[in-house]
């Protein structure tokens, strides 16, 4: 892929970054990388005109205050695209980052491979969630949405629950329809009646609305 991109990265393990940087440069050809072993330092180089593409940032970075992060690199950079790449297998921690506009989540338990995966969904303008989420997400969101007047658990079909991990996944419906050799108007028909049974209108209700109840 070529490339002149560049990527901020994030993390103050000095071997955890040097070994991001690697792989960065091996899969995008002439991307510049830049690191940086606190948020504030991250910030200070944004604001003193560094533009990025993309930031692999790590949760726990020293300066940095979680889930504020990311409003704060989106406020000096509105476009860059953002990868959480951290240590905390929390579903929960997952779903906030990812709600508060983080554009993936991949934790440090996955192989390296997986992180080229990881950035090039992310700068390809998609969302990325690791497989594993996506099924935790799709096995157990309709357990954990309870909307108003609807006593116990609401069940979704196994195909709605695909559908429903690809739109987690940031997929549109043509996108869906291709992945999973449908009609788009049955992928629709799905979509539809996944946002109704789970009472949202469009994915970031969906994702706003999700809560940990396990």
């Amino acid at each position: 892929m070529e490339s002149a991109l560049t990527v901020l990265i994030l993390d103050d393990h000095e071997i955890v970054a040097s070994t991001l940087a690697a792989i960065t440069k091996d899969i995008l050809a002439g991307v510049k990388v830049v690191t940086a072993g606190s948020f504030t330092r991250g910030v200070s180089l944004l604001q003193q005109g560094l533009v990025a593409d993309l930031v692999i940032l790590d949760v726990n970075l020293p300066g940095g205050e979680l889930y504020s992060m990311i409003p704060i690199l989106r406020a000096i950079q509105p476009e860059v695209r953002i990868l959480i790449f951290t240590g905390s297998e929390q579903y929960a921690v997952a779903l906030q980052f990812l709600n508060a506009g983080a554009n993936g989540y991949l934790t440090k338990t996955h192989a390296m491979e997986e992180i080229g995966v990881a950035i090039l969904t992310i700068l390809s303008g998609q969302k990325y969630i690791s497989d594993d989420m996506k099924q935790i997400v799709s096995d157990n969101i309709y357990k954990v949405f309870k909307p108003a007047g609807m006593p116990g658990t609401i069940d979704l079909s196994p195909r709605e629950k695909e559908v429903l991990a690809l739109l987690l996944d940031g997929k549109h419906t043509k996108q869906i329809s291709a992945e999973l050799n449908l009609k788009i108007t049955t992928v629709s028909a799905h979509k539809a009646r996944i946002f109704e049974k789970l009472q949202v209108s469009n994915v970031i209700d969906l994702f706003k609305r999700v809560k940990l109840s396990l």
